[in-house]
């Protein structure tokens, strides 16, 4: 029966949707799970043995993309849930940023924390994209998506811990505990220390050239992110 038929078809239809989204939650849920495993041992190979991951990174964006980062978190998403820790951190002990209560000029298209957390992302993506393309420059090396995409995501393993230390020692200052401003400076200061380090020797490394000489090509770099990440806040605030 035509009737008959159709309401089989149509039911088979839903069946198979249902088990479409089925398997999407399945892989969903397995993914965010995953997370809570390889993202400490991301982190902590980050911090520990930051050259090391830069050169991890360079070697798997050379592989099929479902052989790619097996034992890590992607680079740019490893950078997403860092920031979204740190802002995570920032709501629990600080409350509702008040960027998000300003409704004058451009700071008004920041009115949501998933806003506010896309403006951190681009704000410290600012570092890893710098650093890339002053290296592609060093090199002599054009400037395409696949060339920039290597150093891009190796920058991304570092601009990490750097974030997430910066918003907390930024936060300890302003927080109400004792020698906070203290504790928090000496934080601040050992973020930027760090990450100045690791460039120097990234740069010395790629460039075959002497540690101070990368310190140089890190600071221009840094200067240069940093120029663009307080040029784009002071539009927004």
């Amino acid at each position: 029966m035509p009737g008959l038929d159709s309401v089989t078809k149509n039911r088979d239809v839903v069946f198979m949707d249902f088990m479409k989204i089925i398997e999407s939650l399945d892989e969903a849920l397995y993914t965010v799970m995953g997370w809570l495993v390889f993202y400490p041992m991301t982190l902590w190979r980050a911090l520990v043995r930051p050259l090391k991951m830069m050169a991890y990174a360079d070697r798997e964006v050379s592989d099929k993309p479902e052989d790619q980062y097996d034992d890590a978190i992607r680079p740019p998403l490893f950078l997403f849930l860092t920031l979204l820790i740190s802002h995570g951190i920032e709501a629990a002990v600080a409350g509702q940023n008040p960027l998000l209560s300003d409704r004058h000029g451009l700071a008004a298209l920041v009115d949501s924390d998933l806003a506010l957390l896309a403006l951190r992302m681009i704000l410290f993506s600012l570092f890893p994209l710098m650093m890339s393309v002053r290296l592609l420059r060093r090199q002599s090396v054009r400037l395409t998506h696949p060339n920039l995409r290597r150093p891009f995501y190796g920058q991304c393993f570092t601009a990490a811990p750097f974030a997430l230390l910066i918003g907390i020692g930024t936060l300890l200052t302003t927080a109400p505990l004792p020698d906070g401003h203290i504790t928090g400076a000496i934080v601040v200061i050992f973020a930027i220390g760090w990450y100045l380090s690791v460039q120097s020797l990234w740069f010395s490394r790629k460039l075959h050239i002497s540690f101070v000489a990368g310190l140089g090509q890190a600071l221009v770099s840094t200067c240069l992110a940093t120029i663009m990440f307080v040029a784009i806040a002071l539009m927004i605030v």
